[in-house]
């Protein structure tokens, strides 16, 4: 009785011609209940309950979407071959010969690896260290490695010069340019034999082959250029002539 006084309210009734009328007094769910009749041929519809809402599978546990297949990758035969040493000497080291090196002097130049050569020397520097080579997916990838190192003179009041950007590019006046997808600086001090030193930064650079081959194509007899700057000055541009992509297998 209690209970039911405690729960008591006012109640508002309202019938389909649109009347409303209320009990007057608070009525809890019991007496309300003694005091409500049903006329004759009428029933009572059941509630109908709330339809839950179907689950919502959230990120963390929804399946994975199938895995996208690597692109620009050797397949693994060709990556077993190049492990084994083949394609070992695909490379080429280009200097600056219009650069007189006079003695004690370092001279701009650039090495030009093909992946099957990275792979080849990487697996054999690790085999001569008792490491097991396993080559990451960026090893396997078909690019152009281009490391690029700059004057250093053979005192230390003629300084050296910082290799920042490389690019490559089809002919002289910029026709189809190309940035490398990778940079990373290497930082080295060279010495000479007068005991004199510098701190250079060489660079290396990574292109797509699909890069490599969109310059070549638009270069005169297909030898394109590539390069070099320290800041925003271009201390050098090196021809990468037929006879050194043939030893890279550019050909």
């Amino acid at each position: 009785m209690m209970l039911d006084k405690q729960k008591a309210a006012l109640v508002l009734f309202e019938f389909k011609d649109g009347t409303k009328l209320d009990t007057c007094a608070p009525f809890g769910p019991n007496k309300l209940m003694e005091q409500l009749e049903i006329l004759p041929g009428q029933t009572l519809e059941p509630i109908a309950q709330p339809v839950a809402s179907p689950a919502v599978t959230s990120p963390a546990s929804a399946p994975p979407p199938p895995a996208t297949p690597p692109a620009n990758l050797l397949p693994d035969d060709e990556v077993k071959l190049a492990i084994s040493g083949k394609g070992r000497d695909h490379w080429a080291l280009i200097w600056d010969k219009g650069l007189m090196a006079a003695q004690g002097n370092q001279v701009p130049l650039i090495t030009l690896f093909m992946p099957e050569a990275v792979l080849a020397i990487r697996a054999e520097s690790a085999k001569k260290q008792f490491i097991r080579y396993e080559p990451p997916d960026e090893d396997k990838r078909r690019s152009l490695m281009i490391v690029a190192q700059g004057y250093a003179g053979k005192t230390i009041a003629e300084g050296c010069t910082s290799i920042t950007r490389v690019v490559l590019v089809s002919d002289l006046s910029g026709g189809v340019v190309k940035e490398a997808y990778f940079s990373e600086p290497l930082s080295e001090t060279w010495k000479n034999n007068f005991g004199g030193s510098n701190h250079c930064q060489e660079l290396r650079t990574k292109f797509t082959l699909e890069d490599v081959h969109e310059v070549k194509a638009a270069a005169r007899d297909g030898e394109f250029f590539v390069a070099v700057f320290s800041g925003t000055v271009n201390t050098k541009t090196y021809k990468i002539k037929n006879k050194f992509q043939s030893k890279l297998g550019l050909d």
